[in-house]
């Protein structure tokens, strides 16, 4: 009888400790794209990585939440607002656990983001399919969809997750359209869900009624910017929402996006602000851009700048490289970044060729590891 007593009091004590663990999602002001960071005790994803042009933005969100590792990357699909950063991060010093990727997608594979980000570490991608989980804190990450592959729209290909912790739910809808939406509510496969993360931006050819209503979600969270998308949020998307009571929030209402945290059944959730990003530190600046798509770089300062994770973007080109852990620029001393169309050597390569934008003026630019530009040349 003591014994049982004593099973029954730790079966408590395991259930109690698993309901205080909090699952937090990130949604990640990355413009009209997505970049979502999930956690839920030990464990922290990333889904989706913007474009390669908010890479600052992403990086400063890796560093402000003290993310050094990430068990996954999860790109719901192979557009470039949800997998333009991969390259870049891949690049960085996050150690990254493994790779995700949906099993159907319409790009060349020589153009698929997640295959070529993972090759620049030596490793493989993980497809994804229907039915399939990843471990979540005390709950579990469930791929909802597709069922099917859609041979000519990508976002009918995009996946949409289930994230279950802290005794609540997230639906994430990535950007499924019409058709993947309806075709995963005639199976059945919509759940309801205490948050819904607002499927392809809130535009109009995605969350139905039929949907919102399935849903029934206590908050939305919408990743847009309006003057980049006009039509989105769509009207009819936001009155939908209106009508199950949704706590409707908008990445672009605040510099760092929107915090949802679920905590024994609790939810919590608004916009944030970043508060505690660090005085700029360290004195370099760009001295040459060579025409064979190489850049020099010269600390002017007078102590050793660690450039782990600073990186340098062209304007136009819009291509970024980002600067390895370990890296170090000695006063007074150079640095030579060439790339694979360069003529020479350097003492690193990004990893891309035709940096520079060949018909237009291209500056090439310099910021910090929360995306603070640091210097340019023209």
């Amino acid at each position: 009888m003591r014994l049982t007593m004593l099973l029954l009091a730790l079966i408590l004590l395991c259930s109690c400790a698993r309901a205080e663990e909090t699952m937090t999602l990130h949604a990640v002001n990355v413009g009209k794209a997505d970049a979502l960071i999930l956690r839920c005790g030990e464990h922290a994803y990333l889904i989706d990585t913007g474009t390669e042009e908010s890479w600052g933005r992403l990086s400063c969100a890796l560093k402000i939440n003290g993310i050094t590792r990430l068990d996954g990357v999860i790109v719901t699909h192979t557009d470039d607002d949800h997998g333009g950063g991969c390259a870049a991060l891949s690049q960085s010093s996050v150690e990254i656990g493994a790779w995700y990727a949906p099993v159907w997608y319409t790009c060349k594979e020589s153009k698929h983001p997640v295959i070529n980000a993972a090759a620049l570490r030596d490793q493989k991608v993980v497809w994804l399919e229907q039915g399939m989980t990843l471990p979540l804190g005390d709950g579990m990450l469930t791929v909802l969809g597709p069922v099917e592959e859609d041979p000519d729209k990508e976002n009918n290909n995009s996946l949409v997750l289930l994230a279950e912790g802290g005794d609540g739910s997230i639906l994430l809808a990535g950007d499924m359209e019409m058709p993947e939406e309806e075709s995963l509510l005639e199976r059945r496969l919509i759940p309801r869900a205490d948050v819904l993360k607002v499927g392809n931006h809130g535009e109009g050819d995605a969350t139905s009624l039929t949907l919102v209503s399935q849903v029934k979600p206590k908050v939305a969270v919408i990743s847009t910017n309006t003057e980049e998308e006009p039509d989105t949020p769509d009207e009819d998307v936001l009155r939908n929402l209106s009508r199950v009571g949704a706590k409707v929030l908008q990445t672009q209402d605040s510099d760092a996006g929107v915090l949802v945290s679920i905590r024994g059944g609790s939810i919590s959730a608004d916009n944030v602000r970043y508060t505690a990003i660090p005085e700029k530190a360290g004195r370099a600046r760009i001295v040459q851009k060579g025409e064979d798509d190489s850049v020099t770089l010269r600390c002017d300062g007078s102590s050793a700048l660690d450039l782990t994770d600073w990186f340098i973007r062209s304007e136009r080109g819009g291509e970024v490289f980002v600067f390895p852990a370990g890296t170090v620029l000695e006063p007074g001393a150079e640095i030579i970044v060439s790339s694979k169309s360069s003529d020479r050597d350097g003492d690193l390569v990004w990893p891309d060729k035709s940096i520079w934008h060949k018909n237009k003026d291209d500056a090439a630019v310099l910021y910090d590891p929360y995306g603070r530009e640091m210097h340019r040349l023209p």
